[in-house]
């Protein structure tokens, strides 16, 4: 982070605290370790070792063990939560209490209950800017598939076939989550959003299968599922999502319709040409015809779904995606996810 910065235009600068130095509190680290308007005032983590590698690592002035020390610095703006979806009701509450701005990683909750609480939370502290972490709404790739659907590039209505399993290097990491979430409600949420913001239609039918392959997930628990929906407007799509020891790595992202065809191949899945960035594979009927779109696009870019909190506390944006959004989609995958374990 940088600690001195000299601005002849008074550039307001945010005082940053992440809470929750884990993967997902790396990566939005990451994104803005080079933004001239930010500050990184402390980080927090129940365990102050990893806290404290994190401060060193991102020059960050301080570091604590306890989030509510940190909340009630006057001088931290803006707080980033990026602990497990348990924490993330009694956390936003002491932020909101306290005035913060806060960037939230999904998913918002880790039940319905506390999800309603959530939304409840925000919608009554409308002082406080609070942009919930669905990182495919920053992401250029994404942005530009869905102007193309969206302007009936490949007709209407449409089939999505999406898949995002992991073989998985650090096991342990995906059980912990396993036994906080699953891998649908964990991640499914980005592309049942994905499914209503491409096809600007809504969710009227889920459904969804799952199985236990690895001996040590509890019992009600699942490591791989599979859900389908229906969309208002006729289109028709499915999400794949497991973590495993065995199983391969694998990233489908294909949007199919009456006059064509949209693939997603992402810059470290390419065979050659990867210095172009992501790939849009783009194919028209009956032309016939291919073209092949190159997106510049970092994959998680955190710094521009950062920058689109500050410019919501600027007024200048309502903020992507808005709450009621993200609470459409998180909706349907706690019921997608009750499907799955009422069948295991």
């Amino acid at each position: 982070m940088h600690q001195t910065h000299v601005h002849s235009t008074f550039k307001k600068i945010y005082n940053i605290a992440l809470i929750g130095c884990g993967y997902m509190g790396a990566t939005h680290l990451d994104g803005i370790c080079e933004k001239d308007n930010v500050m990184l005032r402390c980080v927090c983590d129940t365990h102050i070792d990893r806290a404290r590698t994190f401060a060193a690592k991102y020059h960050a002035q301080g570091y604590e063990s306890d989030y509510k020390k940190v909340v009630s610095m006057e001088e931290v703006d803006i707080v980033i939560i990026a602990t497990y979806p348990s924490t993330h009701l009694e956390i936003l509450r002491e932020c909101l209490i306290h005035g913060k701005h806060v960037l939230c990683e999904k998913p918002i909750a880790q039940d319905l209950e506390s999800g309603r609480a959530i939304v409840s939370l925000i919608k009554s502290h409308p002082e406080c800017k609070v942009l919930i972490g669905y990182i495919l709404r920053h992401n250029n790739t994404y942005q530009r598939v869905a102007e193309m659907i969206r302007s009936g590039a490949i007709g209407s209505p449409i089939i999505m076939r999406m898949s995002q399993n992991h073989h998985t290097m650090d096991w342990q990491r995906y059980l912990n989550l396993i036994c906080e979430t699953s891998p649908i409600l964990d991640c499914g949420v980005h592309y049942l959003d994905v499914m209503r913001w491409f096809t600007v239609a809504e969710i009227k039918e889920v459904s969804g299968i799952g199985l236990k392959t690895e001996p040590d997930v509890p019992e009600g628990k699942y490591n791989y599922g599979i859900i389908t929906t229906r969309m208002t407007d006729g289109s028709i799509a499915y999400y794949e999502a497991g973590w495993s020891n065995t199983m391969s790595s694998d990233n489908l992202k294909e949007f199919i319709g009456p006059k064509g065809r949209i693939r997603i191949v992402y810059q470290m899945s390419r065979c050659n040409h990867q210095e172009e960035g992501d790939l849009i594979e783009y194919y028209t009927y009956p032309e016939g015809k291919y073209e092949i779109i190159n997106v510049n696009c970092n994959r998680k870019p955190t710094g521009e779904q950062l920058q689109e909190l500050i410019d919501m506390i600027q007024g200048k944006k309502f903020g992507s995606p808005k709450i009621e959004d993200v609470w459409e989609s998180f909706q349907w995958a706690v019921k997608a996810d009750e499907i799955i374990k009422n069948k295991l």
